[in-house]
């Protein structure tokens, strides 16, 4: 079925098609848009559809026929930016982390991020300390199924949800504790929370970009609003900070970073010679402004590594949106390259924005990875007056069901549970029903083996020897995982299709059958009915040896022109400029060249005179 629909016989009354999923997995809606419809117009209809003011963090985000993701430019139509893909399938995602979560003026608005920090939780691109996974996860539960209660939470419960990219039971345990801590915590509170404790780690906010450094060692980028970070293992290693940065590019599959080094020498010593003092200052002059490069595993890959580090340091650093400039990188000698012009509001004016919001905090309904779960009400609930209608002390609640990624085992494969209809009282926010999609994440499929508690061991922390602390968080798991997201593709349908033919294959497979005599017995068929397949003509790969051709023939005539052109300006043309004076005195052995060309240019005008 294909994914554009024509509406009518005018191309620019055509109507296409495309899929929005959400943060919490849940229904799909399906928009509709024109040829000359902008990517603003289409993000402003998804924010209508979430009730969503603050709408400044967040984007559209969507995966090209080379499985390489972009962000839907405002600026730009919809159908320039989608054009060619089978499926049109938009993401709805957190594209600025702000770098403070509480000035967030909403609590729907942070409960999005929420949703966001969750998913880079389980995926492996938040990565923090066992310790503080384990309390992220505890606010997790916490507000999913309310206070701790051993009669309704078995020992177990906390396995059916997957919050960390390798959870084990011994995971599962610390978390009950850490959960049990947490009682008479409303999910506004559970969220804030987290949100405190998530902002304050080194990968908040990081979308990892694999690249490799100058020896070919493997690594991985992330631009948040500190800055350009670099994380190898376990740990983060660089941070180039954006008042460091004095220009972002790109060439090809090189990521090039042009910043200055931080001056730690001491500049203020007393009485030296000049010329001393000289070839210091051109010393630091040198060493100030350095570049660094990263390769991309794709030309395509650099190019939006760049996009987005533009994009988000002017985002971060800029007062005003109306002094953005228009950046141009990865231009060459027969390409234009690319330009980039910021749209929207920056940091800055987002904050001011959201301090004039005078709207009452709008009513949402809050989705749950488990909706036959049980859900233990809160009995405080002055604390949150957002849901204050929707809670009931002492009985229990379903709620909208979400598509959370099961465990990952080498046996069996990842299970999309059911979506249940949400069960709430008063007014909500919902989006019109559409198909199920499945997962718009594809999980890389790894083995989680579980690691068996060792005794309590000394380690160094803070560079001393301490014990052990017996603390609801203490673990003996190893803390030093390292820093390895789930590369994940958006549209896994693109994916889940991979397996199924398409259907000129099953044309084909019918054909095949049909020709089989037994199956032409079952059913009664002449041969003569039975169509003759008719070998396909295998086609010739295009070869890349004729563009290389064109293009170094190209090179050639450009620059023999540009040469003639140099030569005539300086040995013919009459003009007497003082650097055409020193160029004519510089190319004084080209002068027999010169007669020569006029003693020959002389016969051939004879020639045809004659």
């Amino acid at each position: 079925m294909s994914v554009f629909r024509k509406r009518s016989k005018s191309d620019a009354q055509t109507e296409y098609s495309c899929s929005i999923r959400f943060l919490d997995d849940s229904e799909t809606i399906q928009l509709t848009f024109k040829k000359d419809t902008l990517g603003a117009w289409l993000f402003d209809r998804v924010c209508e559809k979430l009730n969503l003011v603050e709408k400044d963090y967040f984007g559209l985000r969507f995966v090209d026929a080379e499985n390489q993701r972009h962000w839907l430019d405002p600026l730009k139509t919809v159908y320039k930016q989608l054009k060619g893909l089978n499926k049109m399938v938009l993401c709805f995602r957190v594209k600025f982390y702000p770098e403070d979560p509480m000035k967030l003026h909403e609590e729907i608005t942070r409960y999005y991020l929420f949703l966001q920090l969750r998913r880079d939780l389980h995926h492996g691109r938040l990565l923090c300390p066992h310790d503080e996974s384990i309390q992220l996860a505890a606010y997790i539960i916490q507000s999913e199924v309310g206070d701790y209660d051993p009669q309704d939470h078995q020992p177990g419960y906390v396995s059916e949800f997957k919050m960390l990219p390798k959870q084990t039971p011994k995971h599962e345990e610390k978390i009950m504790e850490a959960h049990s801590a947490l009682a008479g915590e409303v999910p506004a509170d559970c969220e804030a929370n987290f949100l405190r404790k998530a902002a304050s780690m080194d990968t908040y906010g990081v979308d990892p970009h694999q690249v490799k450094d100058q020896r070919g060692d493997p690594l991985y980028l992330g631009v948040t609003h500190l800055g350009i970070m670099t994380f190898r293992g376990s740990r983060r290693t660089q941070l180039f900070k954006w008042s460091q940065i004095r220009r972002i590019a790109y060439e090809g599959k090189m990521f090039i970073i042009n910043h200055s080094t931080s001056e730690d020498e001491d500049t203020t010593s007393s009485k030296k010679e000049l010329s001393i003092t000289a070839v210091h200052l051109c010393f630091k002059a040198i060493k100030k402004h350095q570049a660094i490069g990263f390769k991309c595993l794709t030309a395509s890959g650099a190019k939006y590594l760049w996009r987005c580090a533009v994009e988000q340091q002017l985002f971060f650093t800029l007062s005003s949106s109306l002094t953005a400039p228009k950046i141009r990188s990865g231009g060459g000698l027969f390409s234009r390259g690319s330009k980039f012009r910021f749209s929207g509001r920056c940091q800055n004016e987002a904050y001011e924005a959201s301090e004039n919001i005078r709207r009452t905090e709008p009513p949402f309904a809050r989705t749950s990875s488990l909706p036959n779960f049980g859900k233990k009400s809160h009995s405080n609930d002055g604390k949150s007056n957002t849901l204050k209608e929707n809670r009931v002390s002492e009985s229990f609640r379903e709620e909208a069901a979400v598509d959370v990624p099961n465990i990952i085992t080498n046996e069996s494969p990842v299970v999309t549970p059911t979506i249940e209809e949400v069960v709430e009282t008063g007014p909500q926010v919902k989006a019109p029903l559409a198909a199920v999609e499945a997962f718009e994440e594809k999980i890389q499929l790894t083995s989680s083996p579980v690691i068996a508690a060792a005794p309590p061991v000394l380690h160094k922390e803070n560079g001393q020897v301490v014990k052990e602390r017996p603390a609801v968080l203490e673990t003996s798991i190893d803390e030093t995982l390292p820093y390895e997201p789930n590369r994940t593709v958006e549209d896994s349908d693109e994916e889940d299709n991979k397996n199924k033919p398409c259907l000129d294959e099953q044309i084909k497979m019918l054909e095949e059958e049909l020709i089989n005599p037994v199956v032409q017995k079952e059913l009664n068929l002449s041969p003569q009915l039975v169509p003759t397949v008719v070998p396909e003509v295998p086609k010739k790969p295009k070869q890349s040896s004729t563009v290389c051709l064109k293009v170094t023939v190209l090179s050639l005539v450009f620059t023999l022109l540009l040469f003639l052109a140099l030569f005539y300006v300086v040995f013919f043309s009459p003009f007497k400029h003082p650097l055409i004076a020193k160029l004519r005195a510089n190319l004084v052995f080209l002068e027999p060249v010169k007669d020569v060309l006029v003693h020959k240019t002389n016969q051939l005008v004879s020639y045809f005179k004659k």
